[in-house]
């Protein structure tokens, strides 16, 4: 299950309007995704589905967005693509005896240039967990989380999965409370503790005890989503994926 650091929520003397486990921000395919996740496992969260840009003028929500992007280029433009993944689960043994994979911090780095140019793609405050441990046939160690079935029926994916998730997420309640904008980033000991959310209502100070998804930047237009014809026939599953030790993940098609 999910940790939720309780020494934290204790602490805590700030006036919270609102108590949830999870925060998704941003108008992105891919928080949209975290949240239908975190829904299913019986989570408590709260969606702003206003687009989240990087220039936010708040300083603090400033600084972290720059923080988490500073080593990335700046200047690699945006990729509409939806990303295919062939890839199986494999056994963890927790052994002591094991032998540990060795990390490759360019890769990682590699990893989250890829998710934030992506409109699929989401950054979290904490390193998700509950995802299973997979391996693709090119031998990289991944981790998944299987939102559901899916098969592309025409030749621009892209739009398809958007309005696919965004069922997923009508279904789970979701979109009954549309309209709710991040308007900063709350910090507690140097790490994210929750945000202040402009609702339709007012502004809402809401503590999010495990977590806070963001997905930074505009969902495209349907005409933008590119053609892609060569995509694999057949079913596939639409997963979000993550690597060991990272704070990106992507909406992938999982194959295999």
């Amino acid at each position: 299950m999910v940790s939720i650091d309780e020494e934290a929520i204790e602490a805590s003397e700030l006036p919270w309007d609102d108590v949830v486990d999870v925060i998704c921000a941003g108008a992105g395919a891919g928080v949209l995704a975290h949240a239908i996740r975190c829904a299913d496992l019986d989570l408590v969260v709260d969606l702003a589905d206003m687009e989240l840009s990087s220039q936010t003028s708040d300083p603090d929500t400033a600084a972290y967005l720059q923080s988490m992007t500073d080593d990335l280029d700046p200047g690699t433009a945006r990729n509409l693509t939806v990303a295919t993944v062939y890839a199986e689960p494999v056994t963890v043994t927790k052994d002591r005896k094991a032998s540990i994979e060795p990390f490759y911090g360019s890769r990682l780095r590699d990893w989250s240039a890829r998710c934030v140019v992506s409109p699929f793609g989401v950054i979290y405050s904490q390193i998700p967990e509950t995802m299973t441990a997979m391996r693709t046939k090119a031998g990289e160690s991944i981790q998944a989380a299987v939102l559901g079935e899916y098969r592309p029926a025409g030749d621009r994916p892209g739009v398809e999965l958007a309005d696919w998730l965004r069922e997923q997420a009508r279904e789970r309640g979701f979109h009954e409370h549309a309209g709710t904008a991040l308007q900063r980033l709350i910090f507690e000991g140097g790490r994210v503790a929750g945000a202040e959310l402009a609702t339709p209502e007012g502004a809402q100070l809401v503590r999010a005890n495990v977590g806070v998804a963001l997905s930074i930047g505009p969902m495209p237009d349907p005409a933008d989503w590119p053609v892609q014809a060569d995509l694999p026939a057949g079913p596939a599953r639409v997963v979000v994926t993550s690597r060991t030790a990272s704070r990106f993940g992507r909406v992938e098609l999982l194959y295999g």
